[in-house]
């Protein structure tokens, strides 16, 4: 004869493993789980806390080494953002979708930097 329990998923739990579900066991396992869901909850606002422009910025570096076009590509970008946005829409690092292409010409390169502008939104 099987013992008397709780039947969960094709298992059988004793009734002595089930009384050991004391009170403060659920209140720590509640508590952790409220903590779980908390801690989603921001994760899920974190994501949604920046606004962004529909569509690309764009502005070029020009200069006879590529590092120094590629470097000077996302400052031509930021400052033609913060001239168009405002100075909270002008930041490379959180702008969507940045990308930096350069091409050699004679005597120099030109790179391009592309990116949508994002403003950090207070939720």
């Amino acid at each position: 004869m099987p013992p008397f329990g709780m039947a969960i998923a094709a298992q059988v739990i004793p009734i002595e493993a089930l009384k050991m579900l004391t009170s403060r066991n659920v209140r720590t396992s509640l508590a952790a789980l409220i903590a779980l869901a908390g801690s989603a909850a921001v994760l899920s606002s974190n994501a949604s806390a920046y606004q962004c422009k529909g569509y690309p910025t764009q502005a070029v570096g020009v200069h006879k080494l590529r590092a120094v076009a590629h470097a000077k590509a996302p400052k031509n970008w930021a400052a033609s953002v913060k001239s168009q946005f405002g100075l909270s829409w002008s930041v490379w690092s959180i702008a969507q979708a940045r990308s930096v292409t350069c091409n050699k010409q004679p005597g120099r390169w030109i790179c391009l930097a592309s990116a949508r502008p994002c403003n950090y939104v207070v939720p």
